[in-house]
């Protein structure tokens, strides 16, 4: 296994040990990489900075799914559920590396720069308020976002359910 995937393959194994303990140790994240010690020691010199790059791997990941969900093609109304499923898929699987680094990095600003954009076009085509600042918007669908993968009982629903409660309350509000 090359370095690039056995590093990636780490940082997916502790993503999921720190899901199932969040007080996972760098020999339990071995394990569940399926490497040792040593291995996981020569990618990253200890536990904060495996947690710091964990959290730059999950705002790339963020950034791959965004990309792959091409929201850029097609018009708000279809490109606002498109990026909420990319997150939660992404962030259900990471969703324990916010607990864990304060540092924001450029790939973080850059989903929500495409979050922003993303409201700034729901705006101009009509779709979203244009009373609120497009940043605000994009702020409460990120937190909407974020509550669904981390505060029951949306944490509970599967990706296309928490994706069309969002998206539905997001676009028509909590009035019946």
């Amino acid at each position: 296994m090359s370095m690039a995937l056995t590093r990636d393959a780490i940082l997916r194994a502790a993503a999921t040990a720190l899901r199932t303990h969040e007080r996972a140790g760098m020999a339990d994240i071995a394990a569940a990489a399926g490497v040792g010690r040593a291995t996981l020691y020569r990618h990253f010199d200890n536990r904060e900075d495996l947690l710091l790059e964990l959290g730059r791997f999950a705002a790339q990941e963020s950034l791959r799914v965004i990309d792959a969900a091409r929201i850029d093609g097609v018009p708000a109304r279809e490109g606002i559920p498109r990026l909420v499923r990319a997150l939660l898929t992404v962030g259900r699987e990471f969703w324990v590396v916010s607990r864990h680094h304060t540092r924001l990095w450029p790939e973080e600003e850059e989903v929500g720069t495409r979050l922003r954009a993303l409201t700034e076009r729901g705006q101009r085509e009509g779709l979203l308020r244009a009373d609120l600042l497009a940043d605000h918007l994009a702020a409460l669908l990120g937190s909407m976002v974020i509550g669904a993968m981390s505060i029951a009982p949306l944490s509970e629903l599967g990706v296309e359910d928490a994706t069309d409660t969002i998206v539905k309350v997001f676009l028509e509000g909590a009035r019946p």
